[in-house]
């Protein structure tokens, strides 16, 4: 009896093992089809699903990293690593994404409209130190947003965006949004009111048109030598031979002459744009005036 009773453990055991055995698999299968890896093997993004979005999506997506990381590998390099493993969390509604050292929160999802290239900008190429705000918003915001702008799905059309503020007398001068003491209240105003989204939707375009400009007329070799500097001012003096203000004048006059006005199609496929032109003129004066 004894050994009947040892002999049956034993096969009770060896059981519960086999159908463990058949169980894992299909769970490493299912995390498996969360993970994808860079072709160089530095990093591994996985997805996770919260909204529960179909398999086909998420491969979507895992395909828009790996295509993403390429893009930004190869615009510049910064002294930044990145972390060998960044969680990507799709998530439900509308709220701002985010991208950090290892971990990336989209929002947009359902309606495609999530800003994956430039969250992974930011967590390829190093925000502050340690994802601070000690080098400021401007250099970073308008490179994640130009390469948003080039590469991705959702365009903004941020020369004629700005080109419309400017024409309404609602241009924001860029000495503002370097400086220290006034671009939180630009880049990131506490998000109550209407107001408060519009004037931080302007404040990236801005950057993203001036960005655009920088890197396409005087290249993106010189750009890199800027990103994510402190003093961005006598940085940008030391790398382009001019001061902010002048580069400043250049790009109004560049948005004066080869600009044009948006498109209804334009407006239309931006999905906001008739929402911050009924806010802007509601925006307190002081942020259109340099300091």
């Amino acid at each position: 009896m004894y050994k009947f009773s040892v002999v049956f453990v034993v096969f009770i055991c060896l059981l519960t093992a086999c159908t463990q055995d058949e169980v894992v698999p299909k769970e490493q299968e299912i995390e498996d089809e969360q993970i994808v890896v860079t072709p160089d093997g530095k990093v591994t993004f996985e997805i996770i699903n919260n909204i529960k979005v179909p398999q086909e999506k998420v491969e979507e997506i895992k395909d828009e990293l790996l295509t993403a990381y390429e893009v930004i590998q190869n615009s510049i390099q910064t002294a930044y690593v990145p972390s060998d493993k960044i969680n990507v969390y799709l998530n439900e509604g509308d709220l701002a994404s985010l991208g950090l050292a290892s971990r990336i929160e989209l929002y947009g999802v359902k309606e495609d409209r999530y800003p994956l290239i430039h969250e992974l900008t930011h967590s390829l190429l190093g925000y502050g130190k340690d994802f601070d705000t000690s080098s400021g918003y401007f250099t970073q915001e308008g490179f994640a947003s130009y390469l948003e702008e080039k590469y991705g799905e959702n365009k903004t059309y941020p020369h004629k965006l700005v080109k419309y503020f400017m024409d309404a007398n609602k241009l924001i001068p860029i000495s503002n949004l370097i400086d220290s003491n006034l671009d939180e209240s630009y880049f990131r105003p506490v998000l109550i009111t209407e107001k408060d989204v519009t004037l931080r939707l302007m404040s990236y375009t801005h950057a993203s048109s001036f960005v655009t400009y920088l890197v396409e007329t005087y290249g993106l070799e010189k750009f890199e030598q800027i990103y994510n500097e402190k003093d961005l001012s006598k940085k940008v003096a030391e790398v382009y031979g001019k001061n902010m203000s002048e580069l400043e004048n250049e790009w109004i006059v560049f948005l004066n002459k080869d600009s044009n006005n948006l498109t209804y199609e334009e407006k239309m496929d931006m999905g906001y744009f008739f929402a911050i032109s009924s806010v802007i003129d509601t925006i307190d004066s002081k942020f259109f005036s340099k300091e």
